[in-house]
């Protein structure tokens, strides 16, 4: 038989962690031979997030203040911060827990595809997708809006931390994720969330702000969850790096029509200026050649979904992951 494992999310109440409890609810974290999570987080999880498919424990608990953390066979590194201090101080006081295991667990930390920097390009240009084997530099990065410059430049201190890592005999990977849209996706000015979050909230008219041709590429969370895991098992001393997301490329204002004619909903757009265009898809072929992962989840049924929020096992009944 077969032994279960535990999987421990470190910044449980986010985006990932509670992406990863509905896939429970779908009953397919067993096919990942995971028996029991484990999440630690400052912020509350929901009351809506009762899990009974497997063991669930959440642990409300700034990390740093703990002086153990439960023994486990994987952990998801989800902590994050613009302020490289602190991050620095979290991993430093991480690693210290981790060596009190008796066993060394696999660990993933979830980056960005922010640390490939610009993704600014004129019209004129073929565009191009970020590669794992893309040279990361500061001078890409600073050319990012000032918002996610901290943001990027974190992430990249971060990743050269679990890469040396590796080099001490622990079996890790890195997951640089781009764009995803489902449940738990912020709803704020990004493209996917503001247009849902204007149909959520049954507004008449749909406004998108940007006067630039922006392509984004957008992953399920439900997928993503299952590229997280594959992931996981694949880590090893060598610090594998994948992008997650999708390279489906669509013109954000092409899904605001899209999001339109779904909801019947008036679209609102500026005035387009040609000369520049807002490129951020990754290039998923390394995770397609040795993982075999793709996106099962198409855009179309992504967007019915939130309105419904119905994360149902029918819904997904000819899915597979």
């Amino acid at each position: 038989m077969t032994q279960k494992k535990k999987l421990l999310v470190l910044g449980g109440s986010g985006f990932v962690g509670k992406s990863i409890i509905e896939y429970i609810k779908l009953k397919k974290l067993s096919k990942h031979k995971i028996n029991e999570l484990i999440t630690i987080s400052r912020s509350n999880i929901s009351k809506d997030y009762n899990v009974n498919r497997i063991k669930f424990r959440f642990i409300k608990k700034d990390l740093i203040k703990l002086k153990k953390i439960p023994e486990v066979d994987y952990v998801i590194y989800c902590l994050r911060s613009d302020n490289i201090k602190k991050s620095d101080k979290h991993f430093n006081h991480f690693l210290k827990l981790i060596r009190k295991y008796k066993k060394k667990p696999k660990i993933l930390f979830t980056s960005s595809g922010a640390v490939y920097g610009n993704r600014l390009y004129k019209k004129s240009d073929k565009q191009v997708e970020f590669s794992e084997n893309d040279i990361i530099n500061s001078e890409k990065i600073k050319k990012l809006d000032k918002k996610k410059i901290k943001y990027a430049l974190e992430k990249v201190y971060i990743e050269k931390k679990f890469l040396n890592l590796g080099k001490k005999n622990y079996k890790v990977s890195i997951a640089r994720c781009f764009n995803f849209i489902g449940k738990e996706m912020a709803y704020s000015n990004q493209a996917v969330g503001s247009m849902m979050r204007d149909v959520i909230k049954n507004k008449s008219v749909i406004k998108l702000n940007t006067t630039m041709n922006v392509y984004r590429g957008y992953l399920n969370d439900i997928d993503m969850v299952n590229w997280l895991l594959t992931i996981i098992h694949y880590s090893n001393y060598n610090c594998p790096i994948f992008n997650v997301g999708s390279n489906k490329s669509i013109n954000v204002r092409t899904l605001a029509k899209l999001i339109g004619k779904t909801y019947k909903k008036k679209v609102l757009l500026k005035k387009l200026n040609n000369k520049t265009c807002d490129c951020y898809v990754p290039s998923i072929n390394k995770a397609k050649r040795l993982l075999k992962l793709k996106d099962s989840i198409n855009l179309n049924k992504s967007i019915n979904l939130i309105r419904t929020y119905k994360y149902e096992k029918n819904f997904y009944s000819n899915t597979n992951f």
